[in-house]
């Protein structure tokens, strides 16, 4: 259940009465009236409000069709960082609700400098196996490294193929996994900051809605492989624009130059190209 809507229904449960726009759930507040747990009342002309006649069988209710043991600790765990299967169960039945939140963090790889966790520097894995870092507090790393973002697992698996691609200094590439721990950690250091995405919308406004608006402009910028126009023009798919443009359709790339000559050739083209596609050409 979106935390919009168990908000909704604390408020609701407390006593308060609701107007019809400030609950956005409609199908859930359908669900809830048509079983009398929420019902409707005259506000003035056409005007309604909704209220909760039964706190008690709102909560009864929520315990037995959405495994919701308590609204305000159900709320929490939502704004919570992170979470597990314990701490769920003190807001719902099941060990699952929060399953996305229990195991945050990224996976990282260095290239010609350290990593040091917990005061040890790490030492090179065997192959076919990788770092997972859930406490970056826990990290350091030279303050000299440029810091690569992967969204791709293949390309992070695979990284040693284009590496020469990128500039020849001291590297850590890191993959994010269910969550915005990296976007997080980036904020408590001071190193620069590459995006390696999607030559595509949807790349672009994953740059620039998750790490540039929250990161200093000039430690920002976004990975653009050699002749990018040939690969875009020979390889892009037309479907990756023409389902992901509208993305970028309140985007003034002039607040973004580093990328804007790369948004051109999408326009030129009609086209995106995916990361992964460097692993097969270069």
């Amino acid at each position: 259940m979106p935390v919009s809507f168990a908000r909704c229904l604390l408020r609701l449960q407390n006593g308060e009465q609701l107007n019809p726009s400030e609950i956005a759930t409609k199908g859930l507040l359908k669900q809830f009236s048509e079983d009398g747990i929420i019902q409707i009342k005259p506000a003035g002309g056409r005007r309604v409000s909704y209220y909760c006649p039964d706190p008690i069988l709102l909560q009864n209710y929520l315990k037995v069709q959405k495994d919701i043991l308590s609204l305000e600790k159900y709320i929490r765990e939502f704004e919570a960082e992170s979470s597990d299967g314990e701490s769920s169960l003190f807001s719902s039945r099941s060990t699952k609700t929060f399953r996305a939140k229990s195991l945050q963090g990224f996976f990282i790889r260095a290239f010609q400098t350290d990593i040091i966790v917990s005061g040890i520097t790490i030492q090179p894995f065997p192959h076919g196996t990788e770092l997972f870092i859930h406490q970056p507090e826990k990290l350091q790393i030279s303050p000299n490294a440029l810091i690569i973002g992967i969204e791709n697992p293949e390309c992070f698996l695979k990284f040693e193929k284009i590496a020469h691609l990128f500039p020849k200094k001291e590297l850590i590439i890191i993959m994010r996994y269910l969550s915005s721990s990296p976007n997080r950690w980036l904020q408590t250091i001071t190193n620069n900051y590459m995006h390696f995405g999607d030559f595509d919308p949807a790349g672009l406004n994953i740059y620039i809605r998750e790490y540039k608006k929250q990161l200093p402009a000039s430690r920002c910028s976004y990975f653009i492989p050699p002749k990018i126009d040939e690969l875009i023009n020979h390889y892009g798919l037309t479907s990756l624009y023409d389902k992901q443009i509208h993305l970028l359709k309140n985007i003034d790339f002039q607040m973004h130059p580093e990328i804007s000559a790369l948004y051109d050739l999408m326009r030129k083209y009609g086209k995106g190209l995916e990361q992964e596609r460097l692993l097969t050409l270069l």
